[in-house]
């Protein structure tokens, strides 16, 4: 089946062709034709992967451990349709503000590096070799550079730099950790690794890649303390960048980190050390109180959610480190959970930089979707973001651990508190302040789209539910 290599090649070779048209209008048709039809791949496989089926392709003939495979099982197949779905939509999105927000000359150089991005997002998701993660992972990164760079401001550039020092520590980190377990292994394979893993548990050499792995993995999920980047990057970048990577890039690297934890070492009986495992802890538990107080302090809108997905993220590892299925299960449901409300919500905050040239607090329109996306984030009945609330308490419950129960509820008050500033903001502006006939009809349906996958997993949750349960239990096996 070659599905899994068109993944890859479709993006890929668009990437090229936008470069060489060289022309607006034609990039964004080619971008928008691309991911339509990288998601339309992806739902195939996720189709054929949903009652357990794991599909492998092998590059050029080369049978694994050998040669280099590609594997789509229900996990990966999951957060591919994530993914594809979070780029089409930024890409519908981005027509009109990419225009106010880009030099003109540079606006098909961005598609084409977005798709260069989407290429390596989706080869990182594909693979079954850890190297070849690297090489995608420094595909999208020196693409995600390149898009931070190509805000107007000069602090764009800034960010940039900046996320280039981190995202160079992070990838360095990795690739040690991956020549270490080389050196004692001899195969790069994420499969045969686990095979040979199992009778090296008492390396050192081993755990020591194991650690440099996770640390650079952090790193690029920007686990705090290590998320300036993040906020900096979100920040400055071009709002179509913004919504992009808010959905898509961190969601990628926590793919990564528990692919290779559960594939190569939890398989082989080598469970996270308990020292590792209280650090995630805590980290986690200082990204949900720290994210959330500096969200509050924070006029800027942008700068605003980047600090609350520092807190967001800081929730999806507190699942994954409690250590158990029900944590699994939750952190999976948050991930989706967070993609899109987050991805959305940075939608409602690009009109509001259409219409008024900034992104400052007191300029926000007066908007029914942010409402109903911050009770989202939040975690209110009848969202999706309370069904992954909802799943990550129950999991906390279960571990009989109170004190992140404690910061669980501080983390949800104070993200009240930092949704309701806006909601407040908007609500004091008079009838005068408000309207919405600059900002075009598709930025705003886009923006409304994102809704409905809100409310119809907050109403019915079980689809999401079973998935992110059957992705838990096969990850655990």
């Amino acid at each position: 089946m070659i599905l899994p290599i068109l993944q890859v090649i479709i993006p890929l070779t668009s990437a090229i062709l936008c470069f060489l048209f060289n022309n607006h209008k034609l990039s964004w048709i080619l971008s928008f034709i691309t991911t339509s039809t990288t998601l339309f791949v992806s739902s195939l496989l996720l189709c054929k992967t949903y009652n357990g089926e794991i599909i492998n392709y092998n590059v050029g003939g080369w049978i694994a451990p050998y040669g280099i495979e590609l594997r789509i099982d229900l996990f990966n197949a999951v957060v591919l349709c994530l993914i594809n779905f979070i780029s089409l939509m930024s890409v519908l999105y981005g027509f009109y503000i990419n225009k106010k927000e880009i030099d003109e000359g540079k606006i098909a150089g961005l598609y084409s590096i977005f798709l260069f991005c989407l290429s390596g997002f989706i080869g990182i998701l594909v693979t079954n070799d850890v190297f070849n993660i690297y090489v995608f992972l420094e595909i999208s990164s020196l693409s995600s550079y390149i898009l931070v760079a190509m805000g107007r401001q000069k602090s764009s550039l800034t960010a940039s730099f900046e996320y280039l020092i981190n995202g160079t520590i992070g990838a360095t980190f990795y690739l040690i950790g991956v020549g270490l377990l080389y050196s004692a292994t001899g195969t790069l394979n994420i499969s045969d690794l686990a095979l040979k893993v199992s009778h090296l548990q008492n390396s050192l050499i081993v755990q020591s890649g194991f650690i440099f792995i996770v640390i650079g993995l952090l790193v690029k999920i920007a686990l705090f303390p290590l998320n300036r980047w993040l906020v900096n990057a979100y920040s400055a970048s071009p709002s179509f960048v913004t919504i992009f990577f808010s959905g898509t890039a961190t969601k990628v690297m926590i793919y990564v980190l528990l692919r290779i934890y559960y594939s190569i070492f939890y398989a082989s009986s080598l469970f996270i050390p308990p020292y590792l495992t209280h650090l995630l802890l805590i980290l986690a538990l200082c990204g949900i109180v720290f994210g959330g107080l500096l969200a509050i302090v924070e006029k800027d809108l942008k700068k605003l959610l980047a600090y609350s997905s520092v807190a967001q993220i800081g929730y999806i590892i507190l699942g994954i480190s409690l250590n158990s299925r029900a944590g699994l299960t939750a952190a999976i449901i948050h991930i989706i959970s967070h993609s899109i409300v987050k991805s959305a919500l940075f939608m409602v905050i690009g009109c509001t930089s259409y219409k008024t040239g900034t992104t400052n607090i007191e300029n926000l329109n007066r908007s029914s979707i942010f409402i109903i996306l911050g009770m989202s984030l939040i975690g209110v009945p009848i969202t999706f973001g309370f069904v992954a609330k909802w799943y990550l308490l129950k999991s906390i419950i279960n571990s009989s651990l109170w004190a992140p129960l404690v910061i669980f509820v501080l983390g949800s008050f104070l993200s009240v508190i930092y949704i309701w500033k806006a909601i407040e903001k908007m609500c004091l502006k008079t009838s005068q302040e408000v309207g919405i006939a600059q900002i075009p009809i598709t930025m705003l349906l886009c923006s409304w789209f994102m809704i409905i996958p809100m409310v119809i997993f907050g109403i019915y949750s079980k689809p999401i539910v079973d998935i992110a349960d059957k992705i838990s239990t096969f990850l655990l096996q």
